[in-house]
C-alpha cells in the first residue's frame, strides 16, 4: 500500500486525449458540476462558462437554484469537478470487419477540476450573469441583455440563485472515434452512423470524417 494520493484527473487512453479542451467546453456547456460535502457526493446539471479573471487567469462560474440542496453546500475551498458530455454513439462490433472486435462507444468529453469559491454578493451574481447571459445568447440569432427583463423582475430573482466561480486546477479531455482502427473499419462505421441516423450518430460520424481532413 502507499500512503500516495492517487492523480486527480480524467482517464484518457493516449490515442484519444483531444488537445483542446476548451473548444468542446465551448460548445457543450451545459454540465454537471460534482462536488460533495459531509462524505456525500451532490451533482447539479447547469450551464458553466469559462471567464478570464480580473488577474488574468481563466476560471468557470455559473449558478444554480438556491433552494437545490446542493447551493448549501457549497464552500470556499472546495474542490469541484464539472463534466462536459459532447455526443455520443453505440458502435456495433460486426462494422468492424478489417480488425474484428467487441462493441464500443464513440464519444466527446471534457473535465474541469479546481477550487470553488461560492458568490453571494449580489453586484458580483450580475456580473456572472451578464456573462452567461452573453455566452448562451451568441448562437441564438438575438441580443437580450439582462437590461431587457420586466422591470423588477432579475432583483425579484437574484435571492434565489447562489452563483460560483472555480479556479481552475486542472482541464483535460476526450474524442473516440475509432481512431485506432484501419481506414475501412473507420468508413464503415462512419456510414453506419450516418444509416442509423440519431442526432448523435449523425454528429460522431461528422466529427470522425473531419479527423480524416487532418
Amino acid at each position: 500500500m502507499t500512503s500516495e494520493t492517487p492523480p486527480w484527473d480524467m482517464y484518457i487512453p493516449k490515442a484519444y486525449r483531444a488537445e483542446d479542451p476548451i473548444a468542446i467546453i465551448a460548445e457543450h456547456p451545459f454540465g454537471q458540476l460534482v462536488t460533495s460535502s459531509d462524505g456525500l457526493p451532490y451533482a447539479t446539471a447547469i450551464p458553466m462558462y469559462l471567464d478570464v479573471a480580473p488577474d488574468g487567469s481563466t476560471e468557470l462560474i455559473g449558478h444554480m437554484a438556491r433552494h437545490n440542496p446542493h447551493a448549501a453546500t457549497l464552500q470556499a475551498g472546495q474542490n469541484a469537478l464539472a463534466i462536459f458530455n459532447g455526443p455520443n454513439a453505440y458502435i456495433s462490433a460486426s462494422w468492424y470487419a478489417e480488425r474484428p472486435t467487441v462493441p464500443t462507444w464513440n464519444y466527446v468529453a471534457a473535465q474541469v477540476r479546481g477550487v470553488l469559491t461560492p458568490v453571494d454578493d449580489d453586484d458580483a451574481q450580475l456580473a456572472i450573469m451578464r456573462t452567461t447571459i452573453a455566452e448562451s445568447e451568441a448562437d441564438s440569432g438575438s441580443s437580450w441583455l439582462i437590461e431587457h427583463a420586466p422591470d423588477g423582475k432579475v432583483e425579484t430573482l437574484l435571492p434565489h440563485i447562489r452563483s460560483f466561480r472555480i479556479a481552475i486546477t486542472r482541464m483535460d479531455a476526450v474524442s473516440k472515434l475509432s481512431q485506432t482502427h484501419p481506414a475501412g473499419d473507420q468508413q464503415r462505421v462512419v456510414q453506419a452512423l450516418e444509416m442509423r441516423g440519431g442526432v448523435q450518430d449523425r454528429e460522431i460520424a461528422r466529427l470522425m470524417r473531419g479527423l480524416w481532413k487532418d
